[in-house]
């Protein structure tokens, strides 16, 4: 391995070896403050390890339900790790892998300034092949995604990474020597109002540049280039380099054209730039040289730069490889921490649904319990209204009889035991009612309206009609009627009868069947025997 590689080696495997005892420090901060730290490490510490962690962190705390402000955040930063890959650690797989990723999220949350990023930066990545590999087709799909981001950009005024886009659009169209792959987006670019920042400038800069190229004014353009200043461009430090070796492109292809004789010491500063600040970039330099070396007829120079430029691809090669072996600890703790951080995401939104589950579960038990708690009262308060209904009732039977009975003794006094021979129907119908209430008979199961009759000394089919006529019953509701009156009135004699079953009570009265009773003191009072009997105690207890 060459001295370059294993300083390069070196200088990787030194820088910020530590960070990672801070992981768990890290892990506690806000979103806010880990993405102004990782942009600090990025833009001023240039220190991508600590930034790839930083932006790690964030991304992995991605959730559908976190605020809009902090799901942006996650967004973001599963973008700056793609880059991180692509720009640092050379690892264009897993780039495309988390660009791909933030731009799925980017469009399925509406974030339209991070679904025009990550357009961008597949761009940059296809681009990036391109200039390793010369393919046609890495070539093709870099413009693609440049247009698809500029035009995205301007239909959804995502505006801020326009100026980055439009400087790619003009690179590869001054590379190629083909102004109509920038020449639409350069007039609809012109038209747009921008904020006013030195990004803007740049690229205002460089589209004018390459209007004057395109138009044959190359002195123009030359001039316009050769001013054009990345000092003040909001960006971390690579991307300022970038711009530098970007804009000595610009003025390396004007001069091309223009056959200057500058040509050469225009590629030179561009190698000496790229060889302090951009290494990865030198195999592009070598073949430049190369080819202006063959227009020049010195081919001893052309096949010096040739061999150059073989060995700087076969150097870059053994850089990346040897970073990746140096840095291969760090991205293995990172991917570690990665996988425990997307199982505690899961672990948590599983228990937040399981939480919702059972909280749902709560409400609804609640919500059903409070209903069956207010069915409840409300069914005491009606059975307690019903009970005072038959309290009344009785209480009315009672007064009958009292009544019935001060008739009878003054009948008595006044005729004595002579009665008619003829009875009215209203004669008969007070005699049914006095058997109904004094007699015992009435609660024997074999009691029928034949025994009645002989009891009241009328035919039964008078007494039949007697009791139609008055009360519009038939004999079974009439003797339903009496016995379950003496059945609450034994009911509410719970001194006497609280030890008997209810079944013990229906038979008392004449009545074998419980179903059949049960039917017959619903339908009269509106109650069950249970709930007639709770209310009956619950009032001598009261009373009590």
């Amino acid at each position: 391995m060459s001295m370059f590689v294993l300083i390069c080696s070196i200088a990787v495997m030194a820088e910020d070896v530590n960070f990672l005892t801070n992981r768990f420090q890290w892990e506690k901060l806000p979103t806010a403050t880990l993405m102004n730290m990782g942009n600090d490490y990025m833009n001023v510490k240039n220190q991508p390890d600590s930034g790839m962690l930083c932006y790690s962190l964030i991304a992995n705390r991605y959730n559908e339900n976190l605020k809009r402000e902090e799901l942006e955040q996650c967004i973001r930063a599963t973008c700056y790790v793609g880059t991180i890959y692509r720009t640092w650690y050379n690892n264009q797989a897993e780039a495309y892998k988390q660009i791909l990723k933030a731009k799925d999220l980017a469009e399925k949350h509406q974030y339209n300034d991070y679904v025009v990023r990550t357009l961008l930066e597949i761009g940059n990545l296809f681009w990036r092949q391109c200039g390793l590999q010369h393919n046609d087709e890495f070539e093709k799909n870099a413009i693609d995604y440049y247009k698809a981001a500029f035009y995205k950009a301007v239909k959804t005024h995502s505006l801020n990474d326009l100026p980055v886009i439009m400087n790619n659009l003009n690179y590869i169209a001054c590379s190629k020597n083909d102004f109509s792959i920038s020449s639409k987006e350069r007039i609809i670019y012109k038209t747009l109002e921008l904020p006013e920042t030195a990004d803007k400038t740049l690229a205002d800069t460089i589209n004018n540049g390459v209007d004057f190229l395109s138009n044959g004014q190359l002195q123009q353009a030359l001039n316009t280039f050769s001013n054009a200043s990345v000092e003040n461009l909001n960006t971390h430090y690579e991307n300022k380099i970038n711009m530098r070796i970007m804009l000595f492109e610009f003025i390396y292809y004007t001069q091309l054209r223009m056959g200057s004789p500058d040509v050469l010491n225009t590629i030179l500063k561009t190698k000496d730039l790229v060889e302090k600040e951009a290494p990865s970039y030198i195999n592009g330099i070598y073949s430049q040289l190369s080819i202006y070396y063959i227009k020049h007829n010195n081919q001893e120079l052309a096949n010096k730069y040739e061999l150059l430029w073989w060995r700087a691809t076969d150097s870059i090669a053994q850089t990346s490889q040897a970073i990746s072996m140096s840095q291969k600890g760090f991205l293995y703790e990172l991917e570690k921490m990665n996988e425990e951080q997307r199982a505690l995401t899961l672990k948590q939104e599983r228990d937040r649904q399981l939480l919702w589950v059972v909280s749902g579960f709560l409400i609804l038990a609640l919500a059903l319990l409070t209903l069956l708690f207010i069915n409840r009262n409300r069914i005491k308060r009606k059975n307690r209204v019903l009970y005072k209904n038959n309290l009344a009732l009785l209480a009315a039977d009672e007064q009958r009889r009292k009544i019935d009975e001060e008739q009878n003794r003054a009948e008595i006094e006044k005729y004595g035991t002579t009665r008619m021979d003829e009875q009215s129907t209203e004669e008969l119908w007070q005699n049914i009612t006095h058997v109904m209430m004094y007699s015992q008979e009435i609660y024997d199961e074999s009691f029928n309206v034949a025994r009645l009759a002989e009891l009241v000394d009328a035919k039964p089919n008078y007494v039949s009609q007697a009791i139609n006529q008055q009360e519009e019953w038939s004999f079974s509701s009439l003797l339903a009627h009496y016995r379950i009156l003496e059945v609450c009135r034994r009911m509410n004699d719970t001194a006497n009868y609280g030890s008997y079953t209810i079944e013990g009570i229906a038979q008392s009265v004449g009545y074998s069947s419980r179903s059949h009773f049960v039917k017959l003191f619903k339908k009269q009072t509106g109650l069950t025997p249970s709930d007639y009997i709770k209310q009956a105690k619950s009032k001598n207890t009261n009373t009590i």
